[in-house]
């Protein structure tokens, strides 16, 4: 039988993925179908929102299964304050956002919680996916010297918008979770793994600048 501080522990991280998949699909994937500026790209949105969706409902029924409260009790993160005005903006969001999530997701792969590890398996290669679309989408929108200057906004904004994402340098919540090996790594080891690969993105892949960032935040979050 889980004892009481395991599953609240546990519920703490589902409760935030019921959240921000929600969210995000909301907020970032519904409002760019029709940004898209071909079918193609019009059906990949409609695809990546609908995945995004399926991610929330699996998720909230593991938070059932639990007897977790509602999820959505709490403000959703900051990040999701960023207003989509373009396709290249979303195209961004994929790229950065997205990749967070799968740091963070990557995590609970060897979670020691069964069915939640079992779950985040399952679901990564459609986060990896979205990802790996923003990425090429952006290597594409970069060659184009009209759109360059738009990429290189966008994403800026977004990498200093997703540092808060992966929670308090000094968050309380995330040494239980290391404690119970429901997570192996800290808040700040997520994020620096974060600026690994975005960096190599912006670097090696598009060609820019990569502003400066911090691997610590010692903001509201936990």
């Amino acid at each position: 039988m889980l004892g009481d501080e395991y599953v609240t522990a546990v519920g703490k991280i589902l409760n935030s993925h019921v959240r921000n998949e929600a969210v995000g699909a909301a907020v970032f994937d519904e409002p760019s179908i029709a940004l898209a500026p071909t079918p193609r790209d019009k059906w990949l949105a409609c695809r990546m929102a609908m995945e995004e969706y399926g991610h929330h409902l699996k998720f909230n029924k593991l938070a059932a299964e639990l007897g977790l409260e509602d999820a959505n009790a709490r403000s959703p993160l900051s990040i999701f304050e960023y207003e989509v005005r373009s396709w290249t903006e979303y195209v961004m969001t994929k790229a950065i956002v997205d990749l967070a999530e799968v740091v963070l997701m990557e995590d609970l792969c060897d979670c020691s919680y069964l069915p939640l590890r079992k779950l985040c398996r399952s679901l990564m290669p459609e986060e990896r996916f979205h990802v790996g679309f923003g990425a090429t989408s952006a290597r594409r929108l970069v060659a184009d010297p009209a759109q360059r200057d738009e990429v290189r906004r966008a994403g800026h904004e977004l990498l200093a918008m997703t540092m808060p994402f992966f929670g308090r340098s000094d968050s309380k919540n995330n040494e239980v979770f290391r404690r119970l090996a429901i997570k192996r790594m800290t808040n700040d080891e997520c994020r620096a793994e974060f600026v690994r690969r975005t960096r190599e993105l912006f670097e090696s892949d598009l060609g820019l600048d990569y502003p400066e960032v911090d691997v610590r935040w010692y903001g509201t979050s936990s």
